[in-house]
């Protein structure tokens, strides 16, 4: 880590609160309109529309403890060392830069191996879990969206199917 990086130890406290003041608001306002979209799905009878938001929902909280498991697991996993002839293969960009290694890299770089994933891999993987999954969020509003606007045109062609211009044209007139 960098010398000028500034920690929580070092940092005032009304900032921490008001950064756990607005993730604990945004949390709520999230919760509160999924609670208002149920409450419409529900009073439309979109069934199925409410068991696919609690799915959604189900996968966000799902995201969350799996990420919380990635903080609590950071250090462990660094501390776990692999022979360097494993850590060098599959390299996506060529070698590594070894002067921002954390303590359990430099453990690993002592004992002539490689840390199977760096703290600072683990971050990154996060954020990139949380773009996939945020992606994946939206996909499926947009799916829902799209959804929706196919059952009312197949609404509006079921009712104009009902009328006597189109029966009689079809010669499929019920009596």
């Amino acid at each position: 880590m960098a010398a000028e990086e500034i920690t929580l130890e070092e940092t005032p406290t009304w900032a921490v609160a008001t950064v756990c003041f607005f993730l604990i608001f945004i949390s709520i306002f999230i919760e509160y309109l999924l609670h208002l979209l149920a409450k419409y799905f529900n009073k439309k009878r979109r069934k199925y529309l409410i068991q696919a938001l609690y799915k959604i929902k189900t996968e966000l909280m799902l995201l969350g403890f799996v990420s919380l498991m990635m903080i609590v697991l950071e250090k462990p996993i660094a501390k776990i060392c692999i022979p360097k002839s494993a850590g060098e293969t599959f390299l996506p960009c060529g070698s590594v830069d070894s002067s921002d290694w954390s303590e359990e890299e430099t453990k690993c770089s002592e004992q002539g191996k490689a840390s199977l994933l760096s703290t600072e891999g683990m971050t990154e993987l996060r954020y990139l879990i949380f773009v996939l999954a945020s992606f994946h969020s939206v996909l499926s509003i947009l799916t829902f969206g799209l959804g929706m606007a196919k059952m009312r045109r197949w609404e509006s062609w079921e009712a104009e199917t009902r009328t006597l211009d189109y029966q009689f044209s079809t010669g499929k007139i019920q009596y």
